[in-house]
């Protein structure tokens, strides 16, 4: 088990309880505790939890939205999975856009290594990690100016980027979506560079685990109508299923649980 899994299981049980011990932590995922200590200790630096004797808590946030390091090692399994799937319908010389969401940022290491592919972002975690691959993949960067808490970049510079470009497909996540309000996310910014991106890309894939369901944040991103392509991690509820299988939208609907 890579050790960012494990970290996700670690706040995934502490989200759910509160509080866990070294001993059972490393009962759980099978490694000896001085690892489990050692993560802990790493995640303690990152500000996500507190360790306390024998154990951890999880710290208290101090901002509505969760803290950028956790947010990338929460449901790491899951998005891993739905980049893996994503990225199955990226094609040779396609230009595609990437948004800062954590769900997608893995998604770049599953691009088929031969095909030449375009991706444009305004991810700095997605610029940083295109950086350690040996692919055929340009990136290329919105520039603009950089938001240390969630390492994206905006502007005006930044908004440049689609009145240049016409991306073939664009893949995007959010903070929140359910049936009354569409896509949600938490930040302005955010939103607009992701719809104006929306708007100019030729399909658009929407990528979202199960937890972002009947969730809304602050700002509103789109209708779920805008999106051509939904892909999540477990099968939808029924009212969801029939809703975005109606005469009034057209989108296809693809689960990680289906066998490929």
């Amino acid at each position: 088990m890579l050790a960012v899994e494990r970290k996700s299981k670690i706040i995934d049980l502490l989200e759910a309880r509160g509080q866990a011990e070294v001993s059972e932590l490393a009962q759980m995922l099978s490694v000896v505790p001085e690892t489990i200590r050692r993560d802990l200790k790493e995640l303690e630096m990152q500000g996500v939890l507190q360790r306390t004797h024998g154990g951890a808590v999880l710290a208290e946030k101090k901002e509505a939205d969760t803290l950028h390091s956790l947010r990338i090692k929460q449901h790491y399994k899951e998005k891993v999975k739905l980049c893996k799937k994503a990225a199955q319908f990226i094609e040779e010389g396609d230009t595609i856009f990437v948004d800062n969401s954590t769900t997608l940022l893995n998604l770049i290491r599953f691009i088929n290594p031969e095909y030449s592919v375009t991706l444009l972002t305004n991810s700095v975690d997605v610029l940083q990690l295109a950086s350690t691959l040996e692919n055929q993949v340009t990136v290329i960067s919105s520039g603009g100016v950089l938001h240390r808490e969630k390492m994206y970049l905006s502007g005006s510079i930044a908004e440049y980027m689609h009145t240049e470009f016409i991306p073939s497909k664009a893949f995007i996540s959010c903070y929140g979506i359910s049936l009354e309000y569409g896509l949600s996310d938490c930040s302005m910014n955010e939103a607009a560079f992701k719809k104006n991106m929306m708007q100019v890309s030729q399909k658009t894939f929407c990528i979202v685990d199960h937890t972002k369901f009947e969730k809304n944040g602050p700002v509103k991103l789109t209708g779920i109508d805008a999106c051509d392509v939904l892909i999540t991690d477990k099968r939808l509820e029924p009212r969801y299923q029939e809703m975005l299988q109606s005469d009034n939208v057209i989108m296809d609907i693809f689960h990680c649980e289906e066998r490929e």
